[in-house]
């Protein structure tokens, strides 16, 4: 069994979809900020548009749900699982429960669970988002990422999620008055054995992060 710890209450954040295809969080006090996956997302991606030309447009697209259905049902299972919760192995895809299966054995290493997939966000640098997990992961206080890849995956090859977890870090301090230690980003591999469990220090992570807030305004405001 998890335990949960209580954490002052969080004020809730509306999501925006901008006719843009952009997605914007509103605040309670009214303020619209683009989520952290919009910011980061802004940047040119040569090698993923690479990758949609090998592939081309249908099959890009069929493997693109794809994997976001795995990525769904395996965030599903694993906030049921640190919730204390059934699963219902059923509901779910075979290759999906297998996916999960093999990151339980990383998530077994995370206590006293302060909040999962609570949206957050920073008045100082004006984004917003929705955290995982935010809990104690083999004893300390960190920013917890669920991500699901079809292969195994480089520390170089997932800045952006390092990034993401610092900017959540740095929104849950400004929140609660907690500060967060680590970031953890865990991986279940479809065709891998066992996850994989990338730890960081946010602050290796707060000049990168502030660099694309900053690339991404300047777009914004032109």
């Amino acid at each position: 069994m998890f335990t949960h710890i209580e954490t002052p209450e969080i004020p809730k954040i509306e999501q925006i979809n901008k006719p843009n295809g952009l997605r914007f969080y509103k605040t309670p006090e009214g303020n619209e900020y683009p989520s952290v996956t919009t910011i980061l997302g802004a940047k040119e991606k040569p090698g993923l548009e690479r990758w949609r030309q090998m592939l081309g447009d249908e099959k890009a697209a069929r493997e693109t749900k794809r994997c976001a259905d795995r990525g769904t049902a395996v965030h599903e299972m694993a906030e049921k699982y640190l919730n204390n919760e059934e699963i219902i192995t059923k509901n779910y895809k075979p290759e999906h429960v297998g996916d999960f299966n093999k990151l339980k054995f990383a998530l077994n290493k995370i206590d006293n669970i302060r909040q999962q997939e609570v949206g957050l966000y920073s008045d100082m640098f004006k984004y917003a988002g929705t955290v995982d997990c935010v809990a104690e992961f083999q004893g300390v206080l960190s920013v917890i990422d669920f991500k699901t890849s079809t292969n195994n995956k480089t520390a170089d090859m997932i800045e952006d999620y390092f990034k993401q977890c610092t900017a959540y870090a740095i929104a849950w301090y400004e929140r609660t008055g907690e500060a967060i230690e680590d970031i953890v980003v865990l991986i279940t591999v479809e065709r891998g054995l066992a996850p994989l469990v990338y730890k960081e220090k946010i602050e290796n992570w707060i000049p990168g992060l502030l660099a694309d807030i900053d690339r991404f305004n300047q777009k914004m405001n032109k």
